[in-house]
């Protein structure tokens, strides 16, 4: 237990001393959100990662194999599809102009009442999706603490997690800027990533049988299936192949070409070439990464066999009962670390997109915006342990499936800009159109339970029907 808090601690004081190292540097806007562009692209990339890797990410993966196979992999290659799509096609847009803020390039394009409604949503959308995230990720973390000896409930450990990790976070991302969220990314990517390796190493070591004889034992159990061709006319087609790789990239285009939190380290890159490097290569490191933890779900199942096992939860199980001190300190810094990635870079983001795309950096500075936006983060991380179970449930299904329905709208609002052709309608009425695709999404999500990996190209559709009936009618008038 002493080591094992020992490790953390020391992780904290390394995340304060990057926080303070670079405090120095951010003089100006530009340095505070995008370091001058002066980070080398591979860093970037690695911040990039880091970044859409939340804890769920690295406790709940190996879940997905542990209970079933490798289809999840479908999806993974069609983020690398998506990420090639931006590269090639919209990223060369965004450097072709002095914008800090991506939505300023479609303030532009089409006025800056489009602008600022994408802004709001992305604001709405990283509050209460990425708040959610954060109450989520605390959770398993409370059960890792409550197994290293501290007697408290999990609400009040999951409390006192959050409070811990969003402190040093607020105070790390509002003192260093965006120089240092990227280098503490990178520090964070190696820890987790090692934490990965390491319980991996260690399931082959516990293991009592060999691992040729493991995987025979997975390929007769049918764990390592990748591809389904099967679709089934009244069943889940999520990970149909056609699906899940459209679905895959249109996530992808989503979230690394028109969200802000993730655009803006591609952005940060000094040229085109560097920013399409992040892009691609990062999708290739995803898919590895993917891959990793899906194997140490396909171990786990091994380790546990004959076992009742909860799907979420064994992962956690066995880090606390297999792993010895002060290694057990080690990959609750990599649960936090993957945590804190997320929180710092949502922080950043929220700053840059009110101060450039609202003007609040007429009277606020960045750095009062990013504790601003900070302590929100945090107060909304905090409400559902606060909530009714009824209401808390519902609370969670739509901050985890927030950003499925407001990418494809998005999407179709930067495929747009991105044409030569002025709206057929004022960017008020553009702006109505924008919510109306993203509410109407929802209700088809809800009402028709479709696949997640087709909400995106949904709503992207019902934008674009939207304008092109709008230009129809302009047209015959």
């Amino acid at each position: 237990m002493f080591w094992d808090l020992l490790v953390l601690v020391f992780y904290f004081i390394i995340v304060f001393y990057f926080g303070f190292h670079f405090a120095k540097t951010n003089q100006k806007e530009e340095d505070f959100y995008l370091a001058k562009k002066e980070i080398h692209w591979f860093f970037l990339l690695l911040s990039l990662v880091a970044t859409e890797t939340s804890s769920l990410t690295f406790l709940s993966i190996p879940s997905l194999s542990f209970k079933g196979d490798y289809r999840f992999l479908e999806i993974a290659l069609g983020y690398l599809i998506g990420r090639t799509i931006v590269a090639l096609y919209l990223l060369p847009s965004y450097f072709s102009g002095n914008t800090i803020s991506v939505y300023e390039y479609v303030g532009n394009r089409f006025g800056k009442s489009p602008q600022k409604t994408l802004s709001l949503v992305f604001t709405v959308s990283r509050l209460l999706g990425d708040g959610i995230r954060l109450y989520v990720s605390s959770l398993p973390i409370a059960f890792l603490l409550e197994r290293m000896g501290l007697n408290l409930s999990p609400e009040i450990l999951g409390m006192i997690a959050l409070t811990i990790l969003s402190i040093v976070t607020i105070i790390y991302s509002v003192v260093g800027g965006f120089r240092a969220i990227v280098f503490t990314d990178v520090l964070q990517w190696f820890i987790y990533i090692f934490g990965g390796i390491f319980a991996l190493g260690l399931l082959v070591d516990k293991l009592d049988i060999s691992i040729w004889e493991g995987i025979k034992n997975l390929q007769t159990s049918q764990k390592l299936n990748l591809f389904v061709f099967d679709y089934l006319p009244s069943g889940d087609n999520s990970y149909f192949i056609l699906f899940a790789l459209i679905g895959g990239a249109f996530i992808s285009i989503g979230s690394h070409g028109t969200d802000l939190m993730l655009v803006q380290r591609v952005i940060a890159t000094k040229n085109l070439a560097s920013g399409q490097k992040i892009l691609i290569g990062s999708g290739i490191v995803v898919l590895v990464q993917f891959i990793l933890f899906l194997c140490i779900g396909s171990l786990l199942y091994l380790f546990y066999s004959g076992q009742t096992m909860a799907p979420d939860k064994v992962f956690s199980q066995f880090i606390v009962a297999e792993v010895p001190s002060p290694l057990l300190g080690i990959l609750v810094a990599a649960i936090l670390a993957s945590a804190m990635s997320t929180l710092s870079s949502t922080i950043n983001s929220l700053s840059l997109t009110w101060a450039r795309d609202w003007g609040m950096d007429r009277w606020f500075s960045p750095r009062t915006l990013s504790l601003f936006f900070g302590l929100t983060l945090f107060i909304s991380s905090l409400v559902p342990y606060f909530l009714i179970q009824t209401w808390e449930k519902g609370i969670l299904e739509m901050g985890l499936t927030i950003f499925s329905y407001t990418l494809g709208p998005s999407i179709a609002v930067f495929f747009l800009a991105k044409g030569k052709a002025e709206l057929p309608v004022s960017g008020l009425v553009f702006s109505v159109f924008f919510l109306t695709s993203i509410l109407s999404t929802v209700a088809i999500g809800l009402g028709f339970q479709i696949s997640f990996t087709l909400l995106i190209p949904i709503g992207f559709g019902i934008q674009i029907f939207l304008v092109q009936i709008s230009r129809l009618v302009f047209k015959k008038n």
